[in-house]
């Protein structure tokens, strides 16, 4: 490990210690806040039971005094229960929106900069996924979750252990996911859902609400142009919970998940919640086995002006053999056949063993009825050791090459924010404003050695290769991003918000480093750039119930370094890429059920893998933009409050356009399929009370391999079938619920997508069983 002091780091550093103090004065502020307005309970958890009035028997014939006394006689009522504080408008801790008819979708959702906002009340294409959504699903991990939505498909290989993401045909790394709002400090490659209270899905580039992304090793970022994603956590709710849930997976993957909630205080203004939980076992694969562990505490305060949310957690995962992506040969001429639903390619000495620890702490205070200021800090620290091949396709008869790899990759990330928040009105016109500042650093550090194997089969699941040895130093560096940005927005509102209007402004600074520490490596100090990013939006409801949307928004690419000596041109830098979106749609909530029909334009510089036959490595590349075109439908709510849908339609042209010499202007982009569909559905039957089954469908058509479009994927269709049972204990008399379902019912085996000349497989069939308790 190297340690160093970078001249850099300074002005990064001094932002950081005003975030910081911000957060901190909100804090201290908060506490000795708190202490003013009430005390934690000394004993008493629950307020006291009175006690039953006393009743005896009376002879009929009575006094007439006596009945007067009895009309009379003072009554015992109950004590009233503690009432909760309200978060204003102009807060976010604490409120999150409601969820809508059916509980699987949110009313409303984060949205950066602008606070929380009620879909209706949104110019952009974005849904919250609940808990409800991932308990009742059995959602594993976040890719679980986000399989509900028709414009976003999973590009990592199934039974990798990672959850990078396709959003309306552009990539999303698993390193940007977002935690309560700050960027990059969820677990870096996938996040367990059991602590997850909403998943906020927001589709087209994100840069005035959110900032930048830092990306993936922080030298190169997606730049989150398709869409993001925001994880809440859960935190204390009004009403106690200790759950036990115990899980299943096939193969033999046993587990359990605990969830203990309590809030105390006179107005329920302190809460705690632990989540935790733990699977071990055989996967659906053969030959695989994955041990998954978290942990993670959220402790609040919510008074009557101020409001702290914080958050620790621990995340380890062991996977042993990991699954990954294929490369693809210049010798391959048609994608072989994938092999048997199930079937392990990976050598049995390979393992996969990440673990994170991550923590946040949110504050807010309202300086007036009108006014809130808020900050917030996280921190998160990624380490993973590994050891396995990434297999590459050498030939239409499924040989596989590889050079394995062993090594060690961290990363520490540090993310803040501040800002104010506040409503106005001048005449007509109510104004929401939001003035914030958001900071993002990323320190990457790799060291990986490379070995030599021999070569095996697609079809033949290698056991019999020996361990190797390692002797060779592939990758030895630490790369560097420092992100930092200032916006300010107004949303101007007039006919009681039937017409509003958004004007904002980012300016966004950018800036890389690497260090390589390789004899030939290359390095490159420190360098940033800076641009302004506007954005526009509307909103006009010419009735309640019909929401018109625009909007009109740019973003921004961190500079991208080549950082693996896998490429040929290892140490290139390219200059950060400016995207642009136009979005139009129409939202209609007929009350129980809302649809969205949207027409999106999405544009990026386009950074490809080109392979040249007789040249043993690729080479990273500019190649024009990539522009994807589309139109999108989505629903979600209750048909009738026994049958529930969740789902929609995309259809995505990505073309690319300005590409070295036009030599493939028109053709479509790597990994993009013109048509997705997912449909799922719950139905409450008449015949057994509590009884409910599910289903759904995920449909995937053709995707392109290459850039020249002469390798292609066929298309593929996933059916899902499940149940569960709700019922009244006998013990306690409160609920108990089984779950069963089972995911590909018919045992597919298919090539689930294609990313910058890699390709990967999909999940066998897989079963799963859970039953909840409630104590």
């Amino acid at each position: 490990m190297v340690c160093c002091v970078r001249v850099r780091d300074a002005a990064f550093t001094n932002a950081f210690r005003v975030v910081s103090s911000l957060a901190l004065t909100l804090t201290m502020g908060g506490v000795q806040q708190a202490l003013a307005q009430t005390k934690l309970p000394d004993v008493t958890v629950d307020a006291p039971k009175p006690k039953a009035r006393q009743t005896t028997l009376r002879p009929q014939a009575n006094s007439t005094r006596t009945a007067q006394q009895r009309r009379v006689a003072p009554r015992a009522l109950p004590p009233a229960a503690p009432v909760a504080y309200v978060t204003p408008s102009t807060g976010t801790v604490g409120a999150p929106p409601s969820p809508y008819a059916g509980g699987q979708v949110a009313s409303g959702g984060g949205l950066g900069l602008l606070g929380n906002r009620g879909v209706m009340n949104t110019p952009v294409n974005q849904t919250s996924f609940t808990s409800k959504t991932i308990q009742d699903q059995q959602a594993r991990t976040i890719r679980d979750v986000l399989i509900n939505d028709p414009s976003v498909r999973t590009i990592q290989a199934a039974g990798g252990g990672a959850d990078s993401l396709f959003i309306r045909g552009f990539y999303y790394d698993s390193g940007d996911y977002a935690l309560n709002g700050l960027a990059g400090i969820a677990p870096y490659y996938s996040t367990g859902a059991n602590f997850i209270e909403r998943v906020e899905l927001l589709k087209g580039p994100a840069a005035l609400l959110n900032g930048m992304t830092v990306g993936g090793t922080g030298a190169s970022s997606g730049g989150a142009v398709g869409g993001s994603v925001n994880l809440v956590t859960k935190h204390a709710l009004d009403t106690d919970i200790t759950q036990l849930t115990a899980t299943y997976a096939s193969k033999t993957q046993f587990g359990e998940q605990v969830d203990v909630s309590r809030r105390y205080g006179e107005h329920k203004e302190w809460g705690v919640r632990l989540n935790s939980k733990y699977s071990n076992g055989d996967t659906p694969w053969n030959r695989q086995t994955d041990e998954f562990g978290n942990a993670h505490l959220a402790v609040d305060y919510h008074g009557d002006r101020v409001r702290i949310d914080a958050d620790i957690g621990y995340q380890a995962d062991n996977l042993n053999p990991p699954l990954r992506f294929f490369g693809v040969g210049p010798a391959v001429t048609g994608i072989p056949t994938p092999p048997a639903s199930g079937a392990n390619f990976q050598v049995p000495w390979a393992y996969y063993a990440p673990t994170d620890f991550f923590s946040t702490v949110k504050g807010e205070v309202d300086l007036s009825d009108r006014i809130t200021a808020y900050a917030g800090f996280g921190y998160h620290d990624s380490n993973i050791n590994y050891r396995y091949p990434s297999p590459v396709l050498s030939s239409n008869a499924g040989i596989l090459t590889s050079t394995p790899g062993t090594g060690s990759e961290t990363y520490k990330t540090y993310a803040g924010e501040a800002g104010l928040r506040l409503t106005a009105d001048t005449g007509p016109i109510n104004h929401a404003v939001n003035v914030g500042y958001s900071i993002t650093d990323r320190t990457y550090t790799q060291k990986v050695v490379a070995g030599l194997m021999p070569n095996w089969s697609l079809y033949r699941e290698p056991t019999d290769i020996a361990l190797p040895s390692f002797p060779t130093v592939q990758s030895n560096q630490i790369v560097g991003a420092d992100l930092w940005s200032v916006g300010v927005s107004d949303t101007m509102s007039i006919l009681d918000k039937r017409i509003q209007l958004t004007v904002g402004v980012r300016r966004q600074t950018a800036g890389t480093e690497i260090t390589n520490y390789l004899p030939n490596g290359v390095s490159r100090p420190f360098q940033d750039t800076s641009v302004w990013t506007p954005a526009y939006a509307l909103v006009v409801k010419p009735v309640e119930q019909v929401a018109l949307y625009a909007n009109y928004i740019e973003g921004l690419q961190t500079p991208a370094v080549v950082t693996s000596n896998t490429y040929n041109n290892v140490g290139t830098v390219f200059p950060p890429g400016q995207t642009k979106q136009i979005e139009t749609g129409i939202k209609v909530d007929f009350g129980r059920i809302t649809t969205t029909l949207s027409a999106f334009d999405i544009s990026k510089p386009s950074i490809i893998s080109v392979t040249t036959a007789g040249v043993a490595k690729p080479d990273q590349v500019l190649n024009g933009l990539q522009r994807n075109t589309g139109a999108e439908f989505n629903v979600f709510g209750e048909i009738t409050p026994a049958f529930r849908l969740l789902g929609g339609v995309a259809y995505t042209h990505g073309v690319q356009e300005k590409t070295q010499g036009g030599s493939t202007d028109g053709k479509r982009a790597v990994g993009v399929p013109e048509l997705t569909a997912n449909l799922g559905a719950e139905w409450d039957t008449p015949f057994v009370r509590g009884f409910t089954v599910t289903g759904r469908v995920v449909y995937t058509s053709v995707q392109y391999v290459d850039i020249k479009n002469t390798l292609s994927l066929p298309d593929w269709t996933r059916v899902d079938l499940g149940a569960r049972y709700t019922f009244t204990s006998p013990w306690n008399g409160k609920p108990i619920v089984l779950r069963a379902s089972v995911e590909n019912v018919f045992d597919e085996a298919y090539w689930a997508s294609a990313y910058s000349g890699v390709i990967t497989l999909g999940a066998p069939r897989t079963y799963l069983v859970s039953t909840t308790f409630n104590f």
